[in-house]
């Protein structure tokens, strides 16, 4: 009784079980055979063909028997199972299939090398994956603490200034001591020599506090001899009001330059302390 379809897979993957079928297989190519179910079933039919267990096709017997005395036909068969090889000799003599049976080319190696590939291609996948999760990590906390603030490029230059004279507006009053009368000169006349000296001197202006007071001075006297004046009265002495000269008051101030020139910056960023501008 031949072997069923499934021992057959079953001996396929014992070094005992292959040498009883015989088979041109190396026990690496069984067990490639065993996980493909098509290829399987095609070695399953070549064997039980090439043992006897099974009638071949007639195409087969054709190949390998005389009819009537004849000999071989000279022309192969049409087509022969997938399983077989591709010339009547091989089909005839009941050769191996195919070196390496057609077999899933997406099925995996029977050693688990596609697992393995797979395994290290999951496991490289999850390292890129953690990298960009800590680079991402890294990013937001640097952006978040991030410390901004003000570069100088060019520092600030400030405003300088010089000393200038000007006017303030009042005026200085100075009297020389010298009499504008004289000696037996008509009272009324010197009155009006007083009077001229006080008009060009001290009316009409802003006088400083030294040459209002000495204005003041004059301007009594002025009344005075106003007070004493009577006809036939005659300058006896002289005083001691002068002549008065005024002059405008001078005083320094401080003016600008014009040069100041402001500081040139601009906004600045560190990021985790030393990348980016950083003090």
């Amino acid at each position: 009784m031949p072997l069923s379809y499934e021992e057959f897979r079953s001996s396929l993957l014992s070094d005992e079980g292959l040498q009883a079928l015989s088979l041109p297989l190396t026990a690496a190519e069984a067990q490639r055979v065993q996980a493909d179910d098509q290829a399987s079933r095609s070695w399953y039919d070549y064997w039980l063909t090439v043992s006897g267990q099974a009638t071949p096709p007639a195409a087969t017997v054709a190949a390998t028997m005389p009819l009537g005395g004849h000999d071989l036909p000279t022309s192969a068969p049409t087509a022969y199972p997938a399983a077989y090889g591709a010339t009547t000799e091989a089909y005839a003599t009941g050769a191996a299939p195919f070196a390496t049976p057609p077999l899933d080319p997406n099925a995996p190696p029977a050693d688990g090398t596609g697992r393995k590939s797979r395994a290290g291609l999951w496991i490289a996948l999850s390292i890129v994956g953690a990298l960009l999760l800590i680079a991402a990590i890294v990013t937001v906390y640097a952006v978040v603490t991030a410390r901004h603030w003000t570069k100088v490029d060019v520092p600030e230059k400030p405003e300088t200034f010089h000393s200038e004279e000007y006017e303030t507006g009042a005026y200085l009053v100075a009297d020389d001591g010298v009499s504008p009368c004289y000696v037996d000169q008509d009272w009324t006349d010197c009155i009006a020599a007083m009077e001229a000296q006080y008009a060009g001197a001290c009316a009409g202006v802003e006088l400083v506090p030294t040459a209002a007071d000495l204005c003041a001075q004059h301007r009594a006297e002025i009344d005075r001899m106003i007070a004493e004046d009577v006809d036939g009265t005659y300058v006896a002495s002289l005083g001691d009001f002068g002549h008065l000269t005024r002059t405008p008051e001078t005083a320094t101030r401080q003016v600008s330059n014009d040069d100041y020139e402001p500081a040139v910056t601009h906004e600045a960023v560190c990021y985790l302390g030393f990348l980016g501008e950083c003090e």
